[in-house]
């Protein structure tokens, strides 16, 4: 990890990743709504206002700022704590309540031991988390464990593809024929 005090202008393309020159950054530990035509068919999507969500982080964006890099995600952004004005945006996204904490998205719990509205989160059940219907049978529930992969770039780097459903890290997402195998090859 390391901190690092930003001479760019932040930019805020949804309401938890910005942009500071060609850099993405993705806040850690929480899920806003996403905007408009992104929360595709059988995906989990945070709830409220995604203009909203992405208006009051590009507010909270303006000022001195410190970047804390964590890691990478699998779309490769940047995963980081963003504090400005000494405040931690990802903190403050969900106390005004325009993103939802996500525990599994928080790596080494630094939002949940550092911000009192993560850490209450934390103890409830999660939030009510919106998924877009898909056009076809939903599929079992995955009893297993309660994730899944985001993709199936994901899946194949973990070494998981193909997945089966009821297996841990598998979801209707990845499953585009719906036949309870997600990541199959493409037989040709």
């Amino acid at each position: 990890m390391s901190i690092v005090a930003l001479t760019c202008a932040l930019i805020a393309i949804d309401g938890d990743t910005l942009r500071c020159g060609a850099e993405r950054i993705r806040l850690l530990g929480i899920d806003a709504p996403e905007m408009p035509g992104h929360c595709q068919e059988g995906r989990n999507c945070a709830p409220g206002d995604p203009v909203a969500s992405k208006n009051a982080l590009a507010e909270r964006a303006k000022g001195p700022a410190t970047i804390e890099r964590i890691g990478r995600d699998h779309y490769d952004r940047t995963l980081a704590r963003v504090r400005v004005n000494g405040i931690d945006l990802s903190c403050a996204q969900i106390q005004n309540g325009q993103a939802i904490y996500r525990a599994d998205w928080d790596q080494f719990a630094f939002i949940a031991t550092d911000c009192p509205s993560a850490s209450a989160a934390a103890r409830k059940p999660a939030g009510r988390i919106i998924t877009r219907p898909a056009n076809r049978q939903p599929p079992l529930p995955n009893q297993a464990s309660g994730w899944s992969y985001r993709n199936c770039g994901e899946a194949r780097r973990a070494g998981a593809a193909p997945l089966r459903r009821g297996q841990p890290g598998y979801g209707a997402h990845m499953d585009g024929d719906g036949d309870g195998i997600a990541c199959e090859p493409i037989r040709r």
